[in-house]
């Protein structure tokens, strides 16, 4: 009698902590991607390979011609690590504010998918965790794209 009733309360404990850790890690943020990126430096390294790719693409070169180089990597770092749940704030102008007046097109909004897609496999990110942060900045083509 004294073993089923130890095994009983056994289980009872063992479940009441399982919904325990379960409930406090509901009101946590899923970091898998954030640190998949390499955590905030990562995603430094990652602004700043994508922009420098930009740069250099004589598709969209000239849109950041006059442009805060510095500031736009930090941004962009910025807001990834905010979109992936990182321990980031996005502090920057929502993505219409930001390119207003701009007279974006669809090929410019897919050339910096394109160069970002490449800065993201030359760092080994792996394609699942790219395709989480490219399908959070997807829907913000239509904020950013006016023409």
């Amino acid at each position: 009698m004294f073993i089923p009733i130890l095994r009983i309360v056994t289980c009872a404990a063992l479940a009441s902590t399982a919904i325990f850790l379960a409930e406090a890690r509901a009101d946590e943020p899923d970091l898998t991607a954030f640190n998949a990126f390499g955590g905030k430096p990562g995603l430094s390294r990652l602004a700043d390979a994508g922009v420098e790719k930009l740069l250099h693409d004589p598709r969209i070169s000239a849109r950041f011609a006059g442009a805060n180089i510095p500031h736009l990597k930090m941004e962009l770092a910025e807001q990834f690590c905010a979109l992936l749940n990182g321990p980031c704030q996005y502090t920057g102008k929502d993505m219409k504010s930001a390119h207003e007046g701009m007279g974006l097109h669809d090929a410019d909004f897919n050339a910096l998918a394109e160069d970002f897609q490449i800065a993201m496999t030359e760092q080994d990110i792996p394609f699942r965790y790219q395709n989480v942060l490219v399908a959070k900045l997807a829907p913000m083509e239509k904020q950013m794209v006016t023409k």
